[in-house]
């Protein structure tokens, strides 16, 4: 009974439910972050290196996997994922073709949808902090921050804690910081929300008032402004296996994976959102599309005209019985 009493008060002060010392110690880093004016990388020393040129030595590397492929440079907008930078080549492809697909912008301003898998509060979540990583500082678009907090005061939601330890958009500015180094560009970072809660309600998120409002209002900024942007999604596939709730192993379930995602892939190639949405939405999400959320609102404020799917893979592991499943496209006018 004893050590009962001793797991539970050990697990109470782990989650910080009580007033111990280690409660202080999260507190006061939780203080000093919200303060702070930038939010720190959280991946530098485990998916990365956290030493600058070691590191651009490892993006290099990432980058030059584009298997000899000729793709248009001039993209308005990519799908990317946000699989760890270490499980190799397969994750190598999709990032060096999906950047390549830019490599000719003279884009000031780089749109990053994320997913965001620690918290979901709003449909968009925004951050004012400016995402540091070993290559330097990337700065936040505050200036456009406020004027969508002017034309939709009550609707934009700031939720810097959601974006603390969220690795989606900070893999993503990280790559953008290497491929344009040396130029001066500004990003705005929109971590989104699970659209499970559309499933049994509107025909599609962008038939919501609220969503549209925001998705309507970020357009409208950037036609008034004229600003040149990139959007990017970042957003992997499929979760399947035990490490994810299934109750089976994924590897005998990767062929039949196969197929539901190039139900997907088909509907991105062809700049169809809405029909990508219906396709998760009519199995109620059952492979856990972690890049629903990202990659439909990418597409559906930049509005592109064609698409080119780049690469896709599965990255069975193993040891877990799991599997995760990830792809990158282009989008162009």
């Amino acid at each position: 009974q004893m050590e009962s009493i001793i797991e539970l008060v050990h697990f109470l002060d782990q989650n910080c439910y009580l007033d111990t010392p280690r409660f202080q110690e999260v507190k006061e880093g939780l203080d000093e972050y919200i303060n702070s004016d930038v939010r720190p990388s959280v991946c530098a020393g485990n998916s990365f290196s956290n030493d600058a040129e070691e590191l651009k030595v490892e993006l290099d590397e990432i980058l030059s996997a584009t298997n000899g492929e000729s793709i248009p440079g001039d993209a308005k907008a990519i799908a990317l994922p946000h699989i760890d930078f270490r499980i190799g080549k397969g994750a190598h492809s999709c990032y060096a073709k999906g950047y390549e697909a830019i490599k000719e912008t003279d884009a000031d301003l780089f749109v990053v949808f994320g997913t965001a898998h620690y918290g979901n509060t709003d449909n968009f979540m925004f951050t004012r902090k400016n995402f540091v990583t070993p290559l330097g500082v990337a700065e936040t678009d505050q200036e456009f921050l406020d004027k969508l907090l002017l034309k939709q005061p009550g609707l934009i939601t700031f939720d810097d804690i959601t974006h603390r330890y969220e690795h989606s958009i900070e893999f993503q500015i990280l790559l953008l910081q290497h491929v344009f180094a040396g130029r001066k560009f500004k990003v705005l970072p929109i971590l989104t929300g699970s659209l499970n809660a559309f499933f049994h309600g509107t025909e599609n998120p962008e038939k919501d008032e609220i969503y549209s409002k925001v998705i309507d209002s970020i357009n409208e900024i950037i036609e008034e402004d004229r600003r040149k942007v990139v959007f990017l999604a970042s957003g992997d596939l499929a979760h399947i296996g035990k490490k994810f709730e299934d109750p089976f192993d994924a590897a005998p379930e990767l062929n039949r994976l196969k197929k539901d995602d190039k139900l997907l892939i088909d509907s991105l190639a062809e700049c169809n959102h809405n029909e990508f949405y219906r396709s998760v939405a009519s199995i109620n999400d059952k492979n856990k599309i972690c890049g629903l959320g990202p990659i439909y609102a990418m597409l559906s404020v930049s509005k592109p005209k064609s698409g080119k799917f780049l690469h896709y893979h599965q990255w069975n592991e193993i040891e877990t019985r799991s599997a995760v499943s990830f792809a990158s496209f282009a989008y162009y006018d």
